[in-house]
């Protein structure tokens, strides 16, 4: 299983009015939909709806990229069981060791219960997911996120009465938890030495840990808010011996070594994701109101070096193409029609990040540029 997070918009800070101005004559609409088509049960009236609470975040375990509706096997629960505690429309929903959704107390899941489209003022479609918190046999629509593309803040989208579609049942969407990747000014390790991410193009080669010199296949750039959840981690210089800050997205995975990451992991080298790493001194978020993203793919997932220490090149996996915006998506299916990858090493979740931490101390370190032999003249 993989931790993953989600950001939901609690149902508690979406306004719906009938187009035009007025009160529904229903209440609780997302929480209905639970049941059906509840956005319909307003006809004749169209619906105009409105985001104004900032995000929750959601933390659950997950088999496969994907949150899906009913992740259950009979009475077992065997997906997406909430792993963090969360408060969200004034109810704290806490998690359960238990897999049997009869015994008390009961198993805590995520799902995705139903699914809308819905239209901004210039006829762009969007995708409402309704997210829902199950409690053994209880389900509760908490809030809604996104499938691809999110409104951009401010904007109003509209229930098109005959014309918006609802589906659900058996529903699934990917998860969209961040692409890992560099922050603009980050220096990438090469034959000729260090060079910004933001100066490397396709067909340029960078050093990795396993391979020699490698060609880049693709880079994508994304420009994001960099206040919230996708603000860049800055792991302090001398960290785990990087030269300089090293600054990542969250879900950015350093390669560490540890003799503990072998005895409990079964790996002497493992990848963990900045944003579990975080100490709040040495290791911290470091807001700014726009962040730009770099994305290096490679024809292996593999460890490149970052202001000298090891960390990872984007995966081409399933999920993380999930969560880039259609535009890079088109742009790298073209360019690596058929690229598939194995990560390059096993990758920690937070509560085994937790355990490394508190079993390594100071054994555990990053892949140093100096230990590696035979690189440059690759």
């Amino acid at each position: 299983m993989t931790e993953r997070t989600i950001y939901i918009l609690p149902k508690s800070g979406v306004t719906i009015t009938r187009v035009g101005g007025g009160a529904t004559t229903h209440h609780d609409i997302i929480g209905n939909a639970l049941n059906g088509d509840a956005f319909s049960w307003e006809v004749p009236y169209d619906l105009a709806l409105t985001f104004s609470a900032e995000s929750v975040a959601i933390t659950f375990d997950d088999a496969d990229g994907v949150l899906s509706d009913d992740p259950f096997s009979g009475a077992e629960v065997v997906d997406q069981r909430l792993t963090q505690p969360v408060t969200v429309n004034g109810v704290t929903y806490t998690p359960s060791p238990e897999t049997l959704r009869w015994q008390w107390p009961p198993p805590v899941n995520v799902e995705d219960e139903y699914e809308v489209t819905l239209f901004d003022g210039l006829g762009n479609a969007y995708h409402m997911v309704g997210v829902s918190i199950t409690q053994g046999y209880t389900s509760t629509v908490v809030g809604v996120m996104f499938e691809g593309p999110a409104p951009p803040p401010g904007t109003t989208l509209y229930y098109l009465q005959g014309v918006s579609g609802y589906s659900g049942a058996g529903e699934s969407t990917p998860i969209p938890d961040g692409v890992p990747c560099f922050l603009a000014g980050t220096r990438i390790e090469t034959p000729g030495g260090p060079r910004a991410v933001e100066d490397l193009r396709a067909g340029d080669r960078v050093l990795t840990l396993d391979h020699g010199a490698q060609p880049i296949r693709w880079i994508g750039r994304s420009m994001v808010c960099g206040l919230g959840p996708l603000a860049p981690i800055r792991i302090a210089a001398g960290t785990y011996g990087n030269r300089r800050d090293l600054c990542v997205s969250p879900n950015h995975r350093l390669f560490l070594r540890s003799v503990a990451a072998e005895l409990h992991f079964g790996a002497h080298e493992v990848l963990v994701p900045a944003k579990f790493l975080i100490d709040g001194a040495r290791v911290r978020p470091a807001p700014r109101l726009k962040a730009m993203y770099l994305h290096l793919l490679l024809d292996r997932h593999e460890a490149v070096f970052s202001e000298g220490i090891a960390s990872e090149s984007l995966f081409a996996g399933a999920v993380d193409q999930g969560v880039l915006d259609a535009a890079a998506v088109a742009d790298l299916r073209t360019a690596c029609p058929e690229l598939v990858h194995r990560l390059c090493r096993p990758s920690l979740t937070r509560a085994e990040t937790r355990l490394l931490l508190a079993a390594a101390g100071a054994d555990l370190r990053g892949a140093r540029l100096t230990e590696v032999r035979g690189l440059l003249a690759a």
